[in-house]
């Protein structure tokens, strides 16, 4: 018997559509008007530039109530988790893996207002990995910090100090593919991630580290440009050939994919990386699991995370309503 599959292009009507290109035009201006982070001196030099707000780019916005906790992983670093509670009592926790860089740029501080929404819609405690970064720590670090912490929040210490036990993996972006990573390296581990885990979010991941088609045929420079997600992957991936990106280990289209939880993959039309949450979800289906593909009109790269009006708060009710269902 088939799975549960489902594949939604959401609707929109013309008058929304122009709107939503209009908005995209915007962004794209925006980031035009930025450096790219290959063309500084360093990409310690770009992400000082981002956390500072300086030169175009507006600093993150920090919630007041996080806290931050500290746990080793396996050679000894140590991994921040940023805690975000909900204001009723917690029912679970959803370990998030940020986006904004590609394995290179980013950090666990960045969209503590996300995290908060996501908090209370689900009555669920946000805790996002701080996991090392490319060129400094190429893979498998990023990798590696994002199992320990997910095999931290499943342990009874980690239930202790998280305070609920392990409900959701969800990322987005670099992200996204970490989170579905995760679960298929825990799998392979013994863990009976079904039973363990309610449900994976996975919003305009990148799985297929030597490209999909949208990749490379993209021409737009909203957020994400296809250039620059090549830069990232050669940045994160440097000592594997092309052929060697093709292991499911490292490129998680061409893992092998039963026995996984539910999982939503949601992207937006205007993304260079709408074959990757495609192909993934069909194959996940495939595989014997429950799979959610949901495409936004209009939409580009980071629609979720960036405010932009109504496309933003759709992405984000998109999200509200898997995981709702899922933690019943």
């Amino acid at each position: 018997m088939m799975p549960n599959f489902n594949i939604k292009v959401k609707s929109a009507t013309p008058l929304l559509l122009d709107a939503r290109e209009a908005t995209m035009k915007n962004v794209e201006a925006m980031c035009r008007g930025q450096p790219a982070w290959y063309s500084l001196s360093s990409v310690a030099e770009y992400r000082q530039k981002r956390a500072e707000g300086l030169d175009g780019f507006v600093s993150p916005a920090l919630y007041s109530g996080a806290k931050t906790v500290y746990i080793a992983a396996r050679d000894g670093h140590q991994i921040e988790l940023r805690i975000i509670q909900p204001s009723k009592e917690s029912k679970g926790v959803l370990l998030h893996f940020h986006a904004e860089g590609g394995f290179v740029i980013g950090s666990c501080k960045s969209y503590d207002n996300y995290l908060l929404h996501l908090a209370n819609a689900l009555q669920i405690t946000a805790v996002s990995v701080e996991y090392r970064l490319a060129p400094e720590n190429p893979y498998p670090a990023a990798h590696h910090d994002a199992l320990d912490a997910a095999r931290f929040a499943l342990s009874p210490e980690g239930e202790r100090i998280l305070g609920s036990p392990l409900k959701i993996l969800a990322g987005e972006s670099a992200g996204g593919s970490l989170a579905t990573w995760v679960v298929l390296a825990l799998r392979d581990q013994g863990v009976d991630v079904r039973s363990k885990i309610a449900c994976i979010m996975s919003s305009y991941p990148i799985y297929d580290m030597t490209y999909t088609p949208s990749l490379l045929r993209h021409k737009r420079e909203a957020v994400l440009s296809s250039e620059g997600m090549i830069k990232f992957v050669d940045t994160a991936f440097p000592h594997l050939s092309l052929e060697e990106r093709k292991d499911g280990n490292v490129s998680s289209l061409y893992a092998e994919l039963s026995g996984m939880p539910p999982a939503l993959f949601l992207c937006g039309m205007e993304d260079p990386l709408l074959d990757d949450s495609v192909f993934m979800g069909s194959k996940w289906a495939i595989a014997g699991n429950e799979s959610e593909v949901i495409l936004v009109p209009g939409a580009w790269h980071a629609f979720t995370l960036i405010p932009a009006g109504e496309i933003t708060d759709e992405g984000l009710g998109d999200l509200v309503q898997f995981a709702s269902k899922h933690l019943k």
